[in-house]
């Protein structure tokens, strides 16, 4: 029973994470997806986890029409957690990653302080 919990508690966590990181890109319904697979799993977050994700589900829904949003969420409560793994996944790598360069150019200021 600990080990089904502890399954649960990751793989919500996790997928939430991801439906994060695609709300922050401006990936709504792949985000509402995502959201709506994680509320599958029937685990339920601790008040302080769910409002650090709050904010982020929040900004994706309110970009997105509510049927169009409901829709994404119905089909991410349709999918599997593994094709929803899948699914996140496939989107984190076609997506184009930032320039390193102020990254690099932060860690060199901290550097020199």
């Amino acid at each position: 029973m600990c080990r089904e919990l502890g399954d649960k508690l990751i793989g919500s966590e996790s997928l939430e994470g991801l439906a994060c990181a695609a709300a922050a890109r401006g990936e709504d319904e792949r985000s509402a997806r995502l959201f709506g697979t994680a509320s599958t799993l029937g685990y339920q977050q601790a008040p302080a986890e769910r409002a650090l994700r709050e904010p982020y589900l929040a900004d994706a829904r309110s970009r997105l029409e509510e049927t169009a949003w409901k829709v994404a969420w119905a089909e991410g409560r349709a999918i599997t957690f593994e094709e929803a793994v899948s699914y996140a996944l496939e989107g984190e790598a076609g997506s184009d990653t930032p320039d390193s360069s102020p990254s690099e150019e932060v860690s060199s200021e901290r550097l020199s302080e």
